[in-house]
């Protein structure tokens, strides 16, 4: 009886504690975004300390909780926090790496998204994207009659917004597949954080400056080149929407993959934090160097030659 009834005061608090966080992310706009990444953690503390079917109850609660809070539109974000705090506490309890649960983490945001994409499209003829780029016109056309008016308007400035809008909206599948990772980081690094603040035992991520790709992925990067050129000029055709996808997300990879060396070689000279600031604004502002590092890196292992300089 007494373990009831401190599962169900526990269960309680983690509503409230749910709910609390919700509200906050709904009405309070700058602290929202903020507290955005933390309401999956009461979901996360309930699974670490109780069964999985105690869990389903309370995330249930949570849910109901939540649409009296934010009405019936706000349940499909409910539902999303609360399954990303769910899959967090199973990776834990089945003692997943880090970089396994924000894997998952990730996929279960994607299939969120994705969900209520098409819920918008098919319930509500709501389709966000046509929306986002309507948006990006609307801009388009104000900037268009500005610089018209003050006569600087850059010659074949029409073929290069074309040009640039179908580009966006070609790669709109890797950019949500790359921000759904990014979220996916975001909410393990705050809850698994918070979680360990809170004396809760969490796994823990290797320094960044080990990251190292698998050589794999120069295989996939040059079979996707490769590609390209079999493929016809047409912008419109799976084939090349796959092969524009693929290498945002590829280049993306490489582009970290290049930080990691730079983060790598200045660990190994023992180089003062600020010049890592530095090395990184650059690297940034000159990713294609830094993604050409990052591929050379992953095919012939640059690291293992600092290391070795380092030791002679």
């Amino acid at each position: 009886m007494q373990d009831n009834a401190r599962k169900l005061t526990y269960g309680a608090m983690m509503i409230a504690l749910f709910a609390v966080l919700f509200a906050v992310s709904l009405y309070i706009p700058l602290l929202g975004s903020i507290s955005l990444f933390f309401i999956p953690l009461p979901i996360l503390l309930y699974r670490l300390s109780y069964d999985r079917s105690a869990s389903l109850l309370v995330a249930v609660a949570a849910i109901f909780i939540s649409s009296l809070l934010g009405g019936l539109l706000s349940i499909p974000a409910a539902i999303s926090l609360v399954l990303i705090g769910f899959v967090m506490g199973e990776c834990i309890e089945a003692t997943k790496s880090k970089f396994y649960t924000v894997m998952a983490v990730g996929m279960t945001v994607l299939i969120s998204m994705v969900a209520t994409y098409v819920g918008g499209v098919l319930l509500f003829e709501f389709n966000a994207i046509d929306v986002m780029m309507d948006t990006f016109q609307d801009a388009q056309q104000k900037m268009t009659g500005y610089l018209s008016q003050l006569g600087t308007l850059p010659k074949d400035y029409e073929k290069i917004i074309a040009d640039t809008f179908l580009y966006y909206r070609s790669t709109i599948p890797a950019m949500v597949i790359l921000g759904s990772l990014l979220s996916g980081y975001l909410f393990v690094a705050a809850n698994f954080y918070t979680a360990g603040r809170v004396g809760t035992k969490v796994q823990k991520f290797p320094p960044f400056r080990e990251m190292k790709l698998p050589f794999m992925t120069i295989v996939i990067y040059a079979v996707v080149i490769l590609s390209s050129f079999l493929m016809g000029t047409d912008t419109t055709s799976t084939g090349y929407l796959i092969y524009i996808n693929a290498m945002v997300i590829l280049r993306f990879a490489f582009l970290l993959q290049g930080l990691s060396l730079i983060y790598f070689f200045l660990h190994e000279r023992k180089l003062p934090r600020f010049i890592t600031v530095l090395a990184t604004v650059f690297a940034v502002m000159l990713n294609p160097m830094t993604i050409l590092l990052g591929t050379l890196d992953t095919a012939i292992n640059i690291r293992a030659w600092i290391g070795k300089d380092k030791v002679n």
